[in-house]
């Protein structure tokens, strides 16, 4: 029955039967109304949230239809729909079991999903599986209670089955890929999308996935052939050629790996990443000159990519042009205030320039963001004494020992500090607190000697 067909004044039948409803409740009086017609009504008040015309609903639909097992069935779904299935499984159990009504089953498999009953649940679920024609949403159940029990491998079973309705939802692949991955039953997989490939041979996804699941078994000449024919299919497939790359990169192929991103900017030219992986594999080729330009052609697609300009700094630090390396640190740092690694290599490049008070400034400000690194705490206290503040290194090297009571670096160094500071009745107190952690003293004597030069 088309609840939605207009009558010759305009008015759907729905609403007609919302107004009749209405105005008897107006008079209180009890009109008469059929199942499906309070039925429609109790759905329209569900939707609109309005429990007490819904209460009202229901002791109509109990008046005039008291052995009405719809009416049950309707009650159940009702409360499931308001987050009470134990009042719901009450309901639904006064019926005897319904072994042919589609509603009755589902109603009832719902409700022993929701109150965690998942074994008792699946049965029905497949029970209706023979009766109902929605098999996609039925099976989507069955994906769901199989993998609240654990059975992962009846899940996959089910997801082979939802990939052959519907071999276009993403989803559902997905959904199987991971499943393959935590069951580890790759060769099984693999049978899986062959038999798919042979009914659709052009179906690039399937390529595709089954490329992924050679990934998986780190067999990556098969999985670089399959993505190769899932981009012959599509070719402008991006995941295609992306995973392509990642498998030529783990077998060392990196020049190869390049010319597949270069052929991704033919139809993604403003892909900052793309030119971001391409520098990547340059440098992993020592081609530093490539890898630079291409970090370059990064940020001047986007000015807000620090890790390229992070990159750059570290090329032209390593080339000993630290006044160059500092301003792109510096913009990486604008960019990401927070990155300690960005901050850690200011510190460092500042140093090397000579630029000590602002080295300084930086690794303060790491501790600031982070007390727990040993190295920063040593650095810090290194670069405070350098600019001519023992006492400050001193205090420096202090709060890290609050922090780490225990750590000898820190200790041994402090112990220094307070040798050259002349304090040496702090310096043996603290001695003997360092020798019942470490009595080995290599280390204090071994950099004892360049603070004391």
């Amino acid at each position: 029955m088309n609840n939605d067909q207009l009558n010759p004044e305009g008015t759907s039948e729905e609403d007609e039967i919302i107004i009749r409803f209405n105005k008897m409740l107006q008079t209180s009086s009890i009109n008469y109304f059929e199942s499906f017609e309070i039925e429609i009504i109790i759905d329209h008040y569900i939707e609109n949230t309005d429990k007490i015309k819904l209460k009202k609903a229901f002791n109509l639909y109990e008046k005039l239809h008291p052995f009405s097992m719809d009416l049950k069935i309707k009650k159940a779904q009702t409360l499931l729909f308001f987050n009470k299935a134990n009042q719901a499984l009450n309901v639904i159990q006064k019926l005897p079991f319904l072994y042919f009504n589609e509603d009755y089953l589902y109603t009832l498999a719902t409700i022993y999903s929701e109150l965690g009953k998942n074994k008792q649940a699946i049965p029905i679920f497949e029970r209706l599986l023979n009766l109902s024609d929605d098999k996609e949403d039925l099976l989507l159940c069955l994906v769901n209670e199989y993998n609240i029990v654990d059975d992962f491998s009846k899940s996959a079973e089910i997801l082979e089955k939802l990939i052959f309705l519907d071999r276009f939802n993403e989803a559902y692949w997905y959904s199987y890929i991971i499943l393959c991955k935590s069951l580890k039953s790759f060769n099984r997989s693999i049978i899986f999308i062959k038999d798919f490939i042979g009914n659709n041979p052009y179906d690039y996804k399937a390529w595709f996935h089954l490329g992924i699941i050679y990934q998986m078994k780190d067999n990556h000449l098969d999985a670089i052939n399959s993505f190769e024919y899932s981009i012959h299919i599509k070719e402008d497939y991006k995941r295609a050629y992306m995973a392509k790359v990642e498998s030529l990169t783990e077998i060392g192929n990196y020049q190869k790996a390049i010319e597949c991103l270069k052929e991704i900017l033919i139809f993604e030219k403003t892909n900052a990443y793309i030119y971001y992986d391409i520098a990547n594999l340059y440098q992993k080729l020592n081609n530093i000159d490539s890898a630079k330009a291409y970090y370059i052609k990064c940020i001047k697609v986007d000015e807000f990519f620090d890790k390229a300009f992070y990159k750059i700094a570290l090329i032209l630090d390593n080339q000993n042009l630290h006044e160059e390396s500092s301003y792109f640190i510096q913009r990486a740092i604008q960019i990401s205030e927070s990155n300690t690694e960005y901050i850690f290599r200011y510190a460092k490049i500042h140093e090397k320039i000579g630029l000590k008070k602002e080295a300084e400034i930086a690794y303060k400000k790491l501790l600031k963001i982070d007390k727990s690194d040993i190295e920063i705490w040593l650095d810090c206290s290194n670069i405070v004494y350098e600019n001519g503040s023992i006492d400050e290194a001193i205090e420096v090297l202090k709060k890290g020992i609050i922090i780490h009571p225990k750590n000898t670096k820190l200790l041994y160094r402090l112990l220094e500090f307070l040798f050259l500071a002349d304090c040496e009745n702090e310096a043996i107190e603290k001695l003997k607190n360092v020798l019942e952690i470490d009595y080995d003293l290599q280390d204090f004597f071994s950099t004892f000697t360049k603070y004391n030069k």
